[in-house]
C-alpha cells in the first residue's frame, strides 16, 4: 500500500491506495501536470474527474460493443 496526500481547498487529504494503482495515479496526475505539493485547484479537480469519467464512459462503449460482436 502507498499513501498518496492530496491538498484540496487548504486541506491535507491522505489517501491509501495498492502499489499498481497508486503508481497509476501518480502517472496520470503527473501527465496532467497536476504537482501533489502544491494545492490542487477545486476546479482542476472537477476536470480531472469528468476526464477519468469519460474515459471510464468510452471503455464501458467499447466492452458492450464487442460483447455485441462476440453475440453474433
Amino acid at each position: 500500500m502507498k499513501k498518496i496526500t492530496f491538498k484540496i481547498a487548504s486541506r491535507r487529504l491522505e489517501v491509501d491506495l495498492e502499489d499498481d494503482f497508486a503508481q497509476y495515479i501518480f502517472d496520470d496526475l503527473e501527465y496532467n501536470n497536476v504537482n501533489l505539493d502544491e494545492e490542487i485547484d477545486i476546479r482542476q479537480l472537477l476536470q480531472l474527474y469528468l476526464k477519468s469519467m469519460h474515459k471510464e464512459f468510452r471503455s464501458e462503449k467499447q466492452i458492450k460493443t464487442l460483447l455485441n460482436q462476440l453475440k453474433e
